[in-house]
C-alpha cells in the first residue's frame, strides 16, 4: 500500500476568538495544497482513498488537492488523524483497508509519530510537507519513499 501523509496548509493564526478546530487556510496554504496536489499528480500518485482529520484546515486542504488533482473523489475525515491521535490505531485502521493507495491529511506530531513507527525514521514535517511510504499491511512496517517541504515542491 502507498500512502502519502500530507500536513496541512498554512492556516489563520490562533485566537481566544476562533476554535482550533475551525482555523481556516490562508492563501498560502490553498497554493502550498495546489503544488502538493500537482506534485502528486506529476508523480502519478492518485488514491483511491482519501482521509482527513476533522480539523477544518486538513479538510480544506484535501479539498484542495483533490481539485488541483482534478479528481472527484470524496473526503472521509476520522479522528484517528487529530495531532494527538495514536499512530498504533491509525496503522491499525490502514492495515484493514482495501485501498492501495492512500491520502491522509492531518497533523503534527501524529503524522510524524506515524512516519516513525511505520519506517522508524524521525523526521520533520513542515506545514505543506509530504511524505509518501510504501507500507506493507501485514507486517505493518514500510520504507519511507518522498519526503519533501514546500520549497523542495517549488523546484520540482
Amino acid at each position: 500500500m502507498k500512502v502519502a501523509l500530507v500536513r496541512h496548509g498554512d492556516a489563520e493564526d490562533q485566537s481566544p476568538d476562533l476554535s482550533d478546530k475551525e482555523r481556516k487556510l490562508v492563501k498560502k496554504g490553498i497554493k502550498q495544497m495546489r503544488r502538493v496536489g500537482e506534485f502528486l499528480s506529476q508523480s502519478k500518485f492518485f488514491p483511491d482513498k482519501v482521509i482527513s482529520s476533522p480539523y477544518l484546515r486538513a479538510y480544506q486542504s484535501a479539498d484542495v488537492i483533490l481539485d488541483e488533482m482534478e479528481l472527484d473523489s470524496t473526503v472521509q475525515t476520522s479522528d484517528q488523524l487529530l495531532p494527538e491521535a495514536d499512530p498504533f490505531i491509525t496503522l491499525q485502521f490502514l492495515s484493514g483497508l482495501e485501498s492501495s493507495v492512500v491520502l491522509l491529511v492531518g497533523h503534527i506530531p501524529h503524522l510524524v509519530n506515524l512516519i516513525k513507527l511505520t519506517t522508524g525514521a524521525e523526521v520533520s514535517l513542515k506545514k505543506g510537507g509530504i511524505a509518501i511510504i510504501d507500507l506493507d499491511k501485514e507486517t505493518k512496517k514500510g520504507i519511507l519513499e518522498i519526503l519533501l517541504d514546500q520549497k523542495t515542491l517549488k523546484l520540482v
